[in-house]
């Protein structure tokens, strides 16, 4: 597999390498033939089948892209058949991918303190709940640096996550381990959650009682599934938590919705389109929240809290939010990072916080020295 990943980015193939949460497969999806298309509105997803990266702004100049594969492996073996077959007059120029610390601004600690504060502010329980604010943090990427080893021990460490590594030549390659789904349809049963309130894990067990912030950022999330599903008149759904998930070194609340599928009448993509950006991302209500993130934030989330996953693959789905994520350039990694912001947030501890899931990707990159 490390061979593959190599040559593919080498030759600036698409590619998409993931693992299910709680499965031990690893499937990697191959598009050489022709580059992954890129849509303008999730509406362009209708009646297609693949593997999509979306971005956070759906209106953004960042595309909607869907690896519809050429190649399909299962396991950590490429077959050796496909390096004979790749032509070397369709390789595009040989480059890595973008080396992005011209246009990404590192996020300091006063000036993130300093914005959770005038987030703080604005928030008006009633008119608005809750906001999302994320920052970006740029290390060195380590000469020994392999985003294939990377991978291997990400799904090691976080079996219960969805760990992936995802490259097209014009949105880079990104690598995650997402504690997050949007949306599951599996067997004719969809799947959605509230997941909202962070805490760090004390290594002592997940029954620690919780917060009152976190679990007021919780019941703001699960309200807005609740009225989701009102808008699509799904009556008809079971709903379980809020419980504890444990994602690396923090841990979350989470509450689980799941109905038929047959009670969504085929609106697949326009539940998808309500969905995202969820509170936990964005804030509430959904659109007053993105405006002021896109007015405030000093740089460019592009396809971090946005979605990805495969998408209509024999008649399944199964798509997360991305987060716990960098994007690898030329010589830096950069880490994205967010916490949610509600009346009660302490400025320091929202800091802490976004450290916290920062260690979630940089202890595992530190063990490849």
């Amino acid at each position: 597999m490390m061979n593959f990943h190599q040559f593919a980015l080498e030759n600036r193939i698409a590619f998409v390498t993931y693992k299910l949460p709680n499965l031990e497969e690893v499937t990697t999806l191959v598009q050489w033939k022709t580059e992954p298309i890129a849509l303008t509105n999730l509406m362009g997803l209708e009646g297609r089948s693949g593997f999509v990266f979306a971005p956070f702004n759906i209106e953004s100049h960042h595309p909607i892209r869907l690896i519809e594969p050429d190649l399909v492996f299962k396991g950590d073996e490429i077959d050796k058949s496909f390096f004979s077959s790749y032509n070397e007059h369709l390789a595009r120029v040989k480059s890595n991918t973008t080396n992005v610390s011209s246009y990404l601004n590192e996020t300091s600690r006063e000036s993130y303190l300093a914005k959770v504060d005038e987030f703080r502010k604005k928030i008006d329980p009633g008119e608005l709940d809750k906001l999302v604010l994320s920052r970006i943090s740029i290390e060195a990427k380590p000469k020994t640096f392999n985003p294939s080893i990377l991978l291997q021990k990400l799904q090691r460490s976080y079996p219960d996550a969805f760990v992936f590594m995802i490259h097209i030549a014009d949105t880079g390659l990104w690598i995650g381990a997402s504690p997050e789904p949007l949306l599951e349809i599996k067997d004719d049963v969809v799947s959605t959650v509230s997941l909202a309130g962070t805490r760090l894990y004390n290594g002592q067990g997940i029954d620690r009682e919780w917060g009152a912030k976190e679990l007021e950022e919780q019941e703001i999330v699960t309200r807005y599934i609740d009225s989701i599903l009102e808008m699509f008149q799904i009556k008809q759904y079971a709903k379980q938590g809020p419980q504890t998930k444990l994602a690396g070194a923090v841990e979350h609340l989470l509450t689980h919705f799941t109905f038929s599928l047959d009670a969504l009448q085929g609106k697949i993509v326009e539940l998808i389109d309500a969905i995202h950006p969820t509170p936990s991302v964005c804030g509430l209500p959904k659109y007053e929240a993105l405006d002021i993130i896109l007015n405030s934030e000093e740089h460019d989330r592009e396809y971090y809290t946005g979605f990805l996953g495969t998408f209509n693959i024999e008649k399944q789905y199964a798509l997360f939010v991305n987060l716990r994520c960098m994007k690898v350039g030329v010589d830096q990694l950069i880490y994205f990072l967010g916490a949610g912001i509600t009346a009660g947030s302490v400025p320091e501890k929202e800091w802490e916080e976004t450290n916290s899931k920062k260690r979630t990707l940089m202890s595992i990159v530190e063990t490849l020295n």
